[in-house]
């Protein structure tokens, strides 16, 4: 125990050469001293050992199974080196031995995600919002993987209560307004993609959805700007410049109508609705 805390003394004053010393020499002695090989775990990851680090918490496991910490910090220390499965397997143990800090989880949520693991993400967002049920970022990424999931209705429920503790959480609003826009439900999606724009207007798609939502729901003087807008920033998708056309005709400027969609069919001879379009025009054209 004098060379545990000489090692601790030196760690603490940062003197990682003279800790290492001297906690090596304390596991020497007491192979099942867990908190040495904690701490050595800590020396060799700052200096970006990585297998020392691992074997160092690894042991500090085999001496204290229930020890809680020690899975955290080899649970981080493999999410740091992108071994996802194995960062997940580690945090679910910290988590089972009652680890309850939610920048932890957070980290076994983010993993589980990158992994595609949804069931993990979900039990342990739930874990997360009975400890606090206003962290946005866990009722986001539940909200994804319900998607994922094709739990439409969870997730929409989900994804509002992120937007409500965060109002700027872009992703989710987005990921919100796709999937009412998917589902048929353009005027909710319409609200959504609002809420996403305000908090950052330089989303091209988000633009191309939300002006043609707004078409669809009847708006076109709305959606007139926003699709002006859509094709400034992407003048080379016909998409943009037939559903621009297809507003400003419906407003009765035909003339404008025309011009945007033999754009359209510049960038694409073979643009069947914009062919339809320019048709429907130019007879409008023609009527006296």
């Amino acid at each position: 125990m004098r060379l545990f805390h000489k090692g601790m003394q030196f760690f603490k004053f940062r003197e990682y050469s003279a800790a290492e010393e001297f906690l090596r020499r304390a596991t020497d002695v007491d192979p099942q001293l867990a908190e040495a090989w904690d701490t050595l775990g800590h020396i060799y990851w700052d200096a970006n050992q990585y297998q020392k680090a691992r074997e160092c918490y690894d042991n500090a496991i085999k001496a204290r199974p229930d020890w809680a910490e020690a899975w955290k910090h080899l649970g981080l220390l493999e999410f740091t080196y992108y071994h996802l499965t194995e960062s997940v397997n580690a945090l679910l143990s910290y988590m089972k031995l009652g680890g309850d800090d939610i920048s932890v989880l957070m980290t076994l949520v983010n993993a589980a995600l990158e992994n595609n693991d949804c069931q993990t993400v979900l039990r342990v967002t739930s874990r997360i919002l009975e400890l606090d049920e206003e962290i946005a970022e866990a009722w986001r990424v539940r909200g994804i993987c319900q998607a994922r999931m094709s739990r439409y209705n969870a997730a929409c429920v989900s994804l509002n209560m992120a937007l409500e503790y965060d109002p700027e959480e872009v992703e989710a609003s987005n990921l919100v307004g796709d999937l009412c826009y998917e589902a048929g439900d353009y005027l909710r999606s319409v609200d959504f993609y609002e809420m996403s724009l305000s908090a950052n207007p330089h989303q091209p798609r988000i633009l191309f959805r939300y002006g043609t939502a707004l078409w669809i729901i009847e708006r076109w003087p709305e959606a007139i700007p926003i699709l002006e807008r859509y094709v400034e920033l992407m003048p080379d998708d016909p998409k943009g410049w037939n559903n621009l056309g297809v507003v400003l005709r419906e407003k009765g400027e035909v003339k404008r109508a025309i011009e945007c969609y033999k754009r359209a069919l510049e960038l694409d001879p073979e643009l069947s609705a914009a062919k339809k379009n320019m048709r429907t025009a130019s007879s409008m054209k023609t009527v006296p």
